[in-house]
């Protein structure tokens, strides 16, 4: 029989864990019967819920006008798990290499949870003094959003007050209601980007690729790789329509 720790020990965190396995034993349930078969409070539930239907653990089906969820195919997680494995993997030589050069050029930073992701992205307007331009890549915006509507409303606010300016590209045929403009801003949209899942951001001497799907971070710091995401950046803007 799995139990709580056998999943906590590949990945999922104890709340997590034990909503994973009630869906499992008891099948779909509302909110409310999750909260009674967990014992977790509905006011705190529902966020740890919407995150694991970000990750696919949990599917949603609607039963009489409500939301009903259930644990998807564990398969799918395992598929997951794989594929973040493989992202990793092609990345490490590079990020190894990196990490073994020796003096203070160079600097990877790995960071797998919401705090850590608030606080590169705090960095990334609080590290630009020179006012430069911020360049950026928005794959994923739907899911970067679930880091906080409010977080992201009060972090460009503060990216207006010092007067940033920024060029971003986004992926074609985002909705209007997920994209807060009222900063400093060059929008273009590209349809390549609606399978790319990754936002990039270039700032400093760093440069920043968030998982938002997965809550991970890889921070780069060497001036050779962000000249070269930056001439990535040019020819994926110039291949590239105005937003509306």
């Amino acid at each position: 029989m799995i139990t709580q720790e056998q999943l906590i020990k590949i990945g999922l965190l104890p709340s997590q864990a034990k909503i994973y396995l009630s869906l499992l034993e008891n099948g779909p349930q509302f909110l409310q019967e999750i909260s009674r078969s967990t014992g977790i409070k509905r006011t705190t539930l529902y966020a740890i819920i919407e995150k694991m239907v970000a990750k696919e653990l949990v599917g949603i089906e609607v039963k009489r006008k409500r939301k009903r969820y259930f644990a998807t195919d564990p398969e799918r997680f395992l598929s997951r798990m794989r594929e973040q494995r493989f992202f990793l993997q092609a990345l490490m030589p590079q990020l190894k290499t990196l990490f073994e050069r020796q003096g203070a050029d160079n600097r990877v930073q790995v960071y797998d949870t919401m705090g850590g992701l608030k606080k590169i992205l705090e960095e990334i307007i609080s590290l630009n003094p020179e006012k430069e331009e911020l360049l950026t890549i928005e794959g994923d915006i739907r899911q970067a959003l679930k880091i906080g509507f409010n977080f992201w409303k009060e972090l460009l606010a503060k990216k207006k007050k010092l007067g940033i300016p920024s060029r971003t590209v986004i992926p074609s045929g985002e909705k209007e209601e997920f994209i807060i403009r009222n900063h400093k801003i060059k929008l273009r949209t590209n349809a390549f980007l609606r399978d790319f899942k990754i936002m990039l951001y270039l700032y400093a001497d760093k440069t920043a690729i968030i998982i938002p799907r997965d809550t991970l971070c890889i921070v780069i710091e060497n001036r050779k790789v962000k000249d070269a995401m930056i001439a990535l950046f040019e020819i994926i803007w110039r291949r590239s329509k105005p937003w509306h």
